[in-house]
């Protein structure tokens, strides 16, 4: 199993929308309203700053928001209920791992607590090419010496879809993170997870799971989880 680390493990959308408003804000000579950066957050951060108008947005993220981030990070929860399921692929024999955007000496700002011991491998932004890029994800099932066919992963945003599509894996969505089921379903999710239970009906097949989305109707279609 594989995992995006924001947003699916991690709640952190308070922290990264709060740090890139003071990151902006020094930038602009004002702060951009809160909402306007949350719509924005799913985003790669520097992708987050150009929209916002910052000029040289790369230049000014790395000079600054590691210091923003740093303020910020208390905001951050682990996903309520993500570790007992990862507890339970585990204990079930599966290999893990977390492929994220992160930069490494973050990692350490975040409460990730036992999660270090859950997962065999975390690669990071400076890792691979980034995400939607299948490079991060080729990384990892490298390092758990597993193939495409044999993985699926898990992720929050139409780059964690692109991502996951373009190397190979069985890719799901996770409803509860940075983006909603649609965009997930529109970015090529083969399914969608509701909650974090839902991992483990997707390793242990004793769930149902979101595996079809519908606007116009209720939003949902399920079916009986099965492993990949």
């Amino acid at each position: 199993m594989l995992y995006d680390l924001d947003g699916v493990i991690v709640d952190s959308k308070s922290t990264i929308v709060e740090a890139l408003r003071d990151v902006a804000g020094v930038a602009l000579g004002t702060l951009p309203p809160p909402e306007q950066v949350r719509c924005l957050a799913y985003l790669p951060p520097v992708q987050v700053l150009t929209e916002l108008g910052v000029a040289d947005a790369a230049e000014v993220f790395d000079a600054q928001f590691d210091t923003a981030y740093a303020r910020h990070a208390r905001r951050s929860r682990l996903v309520a209920g993500m570790t007992a399921a990862m507890w339970r692929v585990r204990m079930a024999g599966r290999r893990q791992a977390i492929v994220t955007m992160q930069r490494r000496h973050r990692l350490n700002r975040l409460p990730l607590g036992e999660v270090f011991d859950l997962v065999d491998t975390i690669v990071c932004f400076e890792d691979a090419t980034p995400k939607p890029a299948p490079d991060p994800l080729w990384l990892a099932l490298d390092r758990l010496h597993i193939r495409p066919d044999q993985a699926c992963f898990i992720g929050d945003t139409a780059s964690d879809m692109q991502a996951g599509r373009a190397a190979g894996v069985i890719v799901y969505g996770a409803a509860w993170g940075y983006q909603d089921a649609a965009a997930l379903v529109a970015a090529g999710a083969d399914g969608l997870l509701t909650e974090p239970a839902d991992v483990v009906g997707l390793v242990l097949g004793d769930r149902s799971v979101t595996v079809g989305y519908d606007s116009s109707a209720t939003g949902m279609t399920v079916r009986s989880g099965s492993s990949p």
